[in-house]
């Protein structure tokens, strides 16, 4: 199909990206069709080799999409001081305090009535745990800042600790708070409350105190101090 037959037009690429996150949300990649793709967005399934050169091509945009979605709000706390200067500790205390909180909301912000969201969530659960290598590189650019501000901040509240010892602290970090987003309908199961939570401000707090807890850091808990 050449340019001068072919719909080009914003809102059916639009279309496809959408129909491609709910389809490789619900079957996989490998269980998505592209003619599946094509007819829940409407458009005819040559397009998605004129607009993303094939199946490969359509979920890389359709991972690209998820990243667009929503704005990240990590990248924009404020950068940490060098460790070895005046009041970094405190800076990183409460650069770690501000990255759960905008990690939790960002997370939890993908839910409700939006299935597109909700797609997005799950498509994007499947690829952390086996990441495509043809997504791989995208992944890693879009989980920098991420990556970059929480391995600071515990570089300097427990400069003890090695390389090694700070990646897995930041796994566990992170790993808790995914657990609990994906997990979303077998906890409110559990606690018989199928809108929990409700004060989400009370669910990010716990999660601040039982990292921070687990990390070791005295200064945050003044009041355990003999």
């Amino acid at each position: 199909m050449n340019a001068q037959h072919a719909d080009v037009s914003p809102d059916t690429r639009h279309r496809l990206i959408e129909a491609a996150i709910l389809t490789f949300a619900e079957k996989g990649f490998d269980g998505a069709g592209i003619r599946e793709i094509a007819q829940r967005a409407k458009a005819n399934s040559a397009l998605v080799a004129y607009h993303f050169a094939g199946k490969e091509g359509l979920y890389l945009e359709a991972l690209r999409g998820i990243f667009s979605r929503k704005s990240c709000a990590v990248s924009e706390l404020a950068t940490l001081p060098p460790a070895d200067t005046p009041g970094a500790r405190e800076a990183a205390l409460q650069g770690f305090k501000d990255y759960i909180r905008a990690f939790f909301i960002e997370l939890m912000s993908c839910q409700g009535s939006d299935p597109i969201d909700e797609a997005a969530m799950i498509l994007m659960a499947r690829e952390m745990q086996a990441p495509r290598p043809a997504s791989a590189p995208l992944l890693l650019e879009q989980l920098k800042p991420y990556v970059t501000h929480l391995t600071n901040c515990l570089q300097i509240l427990r400069p003890d600790l090695d390389q090694e010892e700070i990646f897995a602290m930041g796994v566990s970090i992170q790993g808790h708070i995914i657990h609990f987003r994906n997990s979303l309908g077998i906890i409110r199961l559990l606690s018989g409350n199928p809108g929990y939570p409700e004060d989400l401000e009370k669910v990010i707090q716990h999660h601040i105190g039982f990292s921070l807890r687990g990390l070791g850091v005295p200064e945050a808990f003044p009041q355990a101090r003999n």
